[in-house]
Order: C-alpha cells, then structure tokens, then sequence
C-alpha cells in the first residue's frame, strides 16, 4: 500500500499532537518493513527516517494559517501522483476533494470547539468548524485517542456510524534525561508543585493559582513551577498575577525542551494537571513514568486515563485542588500508593501496540 500521512504537526514547535505523530511514526517505522509511507506537509517535515520505504513530500506554503488551504488544494493532486491507497489526517482534518479510491483515516483528539469553544483562539476555532465534520463524514475509518473523545464524537455527530469509530490508546511518550541542566533559564526551587502544558484558557491555570493560593504555599515552604509556552489570552494571567498574594512562589519557565522534561518532573512534589478539558492528557502519563504523583480531573479523558493511579478533583473546585495539593505533601504513604498504582497503569500504554492497531485499521479500509 501507498500511505499518505498528514505531517504538518512535525513542520512547526512540536505540541502534543506533534508528539504522539513522532512516536507513532517511530513504531510503524519498525513494524511494517512492507508498505510505502509519504510524510506530506506544507513546510519541511522535522523527522528522521530511517526505513527505504518511506519518504518525504514537502512543500514551500508558509505557515500554519496557509497549511490548510494548501492541504485542500494541493494534496489531492500529490495523491494521484504518489498512488496514495490511504490517506492518514493525524489531527482532525482529510483534504475534501481526494480521489474516491483513496480511503480515508482521520484521527480525533479532542472535540474543544464543540464542547469548550470560549478557550479557542477564533481562527481555530473557524477552521475546526469548517472542516472537521466533512472530515468525519468523509472518513472510512475514525480513531479516537481515548473512550471519552469516541463518546464525545458520537453525541456531536449523531450522524457517524458508530463501526467506524475506534480508540486507539497512545503510548508514553519518551523523556531523555539531560546532563546539562543549565539550559533552564530560570532558578529551580528545591520543592514545587509543577504544572506542564500551554497557558491558555482551557488548562484551568486560574484555579490552580486560586488553590496555591488556599494552601498557605509559605507554610509548607513549596513554590508552583508553571513550564510552557504563551497561548491564546495569557496576558488575562499576566493581570491575575498583578495582585497575587504568593507571587514570588510563581516560577514560569516558558518553553522546556523534550531533554530537560525528565529532570522537572523527577524532582517535583507532584504535577497538578486539572484541565477543564483533555483528549487524552500526555502530561499525566509523563509525569507517572518519572515516578511523580498527578492530581489531575475528574472529567473527560483524565480520569481515563489517569483510572486509580492519581488524586482526581473537580477542575472548577478550588478549594478540592488545594485539598488535594495539601494531602501530597503531608501524607507520606498516599504518594507511596499512587507511585506503584501509576506504575502498573502505564502497562496500558504503548506505541508498538498503538501502532500495530493502526496498521490493522488501514488493511481494515483498504479490504473493504
């Protein structure tokens, strides 16, 4: 088979989308020694390949606003002249106008524009409504990153046959650990509470800051460590921050690379992760490979994927999160309990098997 894939995730800063393509692509890079693959993107494709079979198809369109109309307008054609057999969309969205011979895969992360659309930027949130049910209703076959997102799908789209949808878990994504430190701009405290993901609206940031804030952090000498990059209405957090009474127990990083991740998380008390909203939520299964505690949600994927092996809280209780923040720090045996219980849960995720479900998924179309 000739599969094309949509690699525009791996063309620009690598986020979780970009992270899960990177780790799949290396398993099925491994597994398949058969089939023809073609990473496609507008912009140079940032990944190294390392089987004959497979190969890149990059083009010169600019950035991510343009990527769209290019994949659009430009793919179809590149599948008629590479053969395409499959084409794989790995975040949302096909190109509408592929061949009919060309079946269609299309991963679904999460469905944040139907369900939490106030945390969007608007331009994102246009695009993801323009495009992601004609991708739905094109597709032979959906994958869903968790059962939450698959129940999400099938209560938004009534329309989409069920038998087409299928939940494919990802794995854990790998941390390397780094020798050198010093690339960590900022000073690390000795003991924080660290918190892992882009700022923006639907990462709950706010009541973190609101349950610190609850904790007496003074008392208990701990900081809140914040690592990752501005998003959509930061500068919202920037104002919140003005009057905040523990302010200089807010440590922000900004970006950290993949290679210093490893060292953040070992060395925290415990990531605090209550997102109003997740797909699937790699930072929870990071920080549990780092042998780290996580208080995360009780809502949609997280507590999926986090099951027993983490503190769950109401994203919207403030004063639940504190609760929860005070008890890793004060019960010695509760960390103990959900150190191993993470241990056993990350048995359930792996990219070998991810991908082996997705190679299924694409003989799967091609035969019918």
């Amino acid at each position: 088979m000739n599969i094309g894939i949509d690699a525009r995730p791996l063309s620009y800063h690598l986020t979780g989308i970009g992270y899960y393509l990177q780790n799949i692509l290396d398993a099925l890079q491994v597994i398949d020694q058969e089939n023809n693959y073609y990473l496609v993107s507008n912009k140079t494709v940032n990944y190294q390949i390392n089987n004959d079979k497979w190969s890149k198809i990059e083009g010169h369109a600019g950035g991510k606003p343009i990527s769209s109309i290019w994949m659009q307008t430009c793919v179809p054609g590149l599948a008629r002249k590479y053969k395409f057999d499959i084409f794989w969309g790995t975040r949302h969205h096909l190109p509408l106008f592929l061949s009919r011979r060309v079946k269609r895969v299309v991963t679904i992360h999460d469905l944040v524009h139907l369900r939490y659309p106030e945390t969007m930027q608007p331009k994102n949130l246009i695009l993801e409504r323009i495009l992601m049910k004609r991708s739905l209703s094109a597709a032979d076959a959906i994958i869903s990153v968790s059962h939450a997102t698959a129940t999400d799908i099938k209560k938004c789209y009534a329309k989409i046959q069920e038998n087409h949808i299928h939940t494919i878990y990802s794995g854990v994504p790998q941390l390397y650990e780094a020798h050198d430190c010093s690339r960590i701009i900022v000073q690390l405290p000795q003991k924080y509470f660290l918190f892992v993901g882009t700022l923006e609206p639907r990462k709950n940031i706010h009541n973190i800051l609101r349950a610190f804030e609850r904790l007496n952090p003074e008392k208990y000498d701990i900081y809140l460590v914040i690592v990752g990059e501005k998003g959509w209405k930061d500068k919202e957090l920037k104002k919140y921050l003005v009057d905040y009474n523990f302010e200089s127990r807010i440590v922000f990083t900004g970006y950290v690379s993949r290679d210093m991740m490893i060292n953040l998380y070992k060395k925290s008390v415990c990531l605090i992760f209550p997102s109003l909203y997740e797909g699937f939520g790699f930072p929870i299964l990071e920080a549990m490979s780092c042998g780290t505690p996580v208080i995360t949600s009780n809502t949609s994927s997280m507590k999926e994927i986090a099951a027993d092996a983490a503190l769950l809280v109401n994203p919207y209780d403030d004063a639940e999160i504190a609760r929860a923040m005070r008890l890793i720090l004060i019960d010695t045996d509760l960390r103990k309990r959900l150190i191993g219980k993470a241990a056993l849960r990350l048995k359930h995720f792996s990219w070998e098997r991810c991908a082996h479900k997705l190679m299924e998924i694409f003989y799967k179309v091609t035969n019918n």
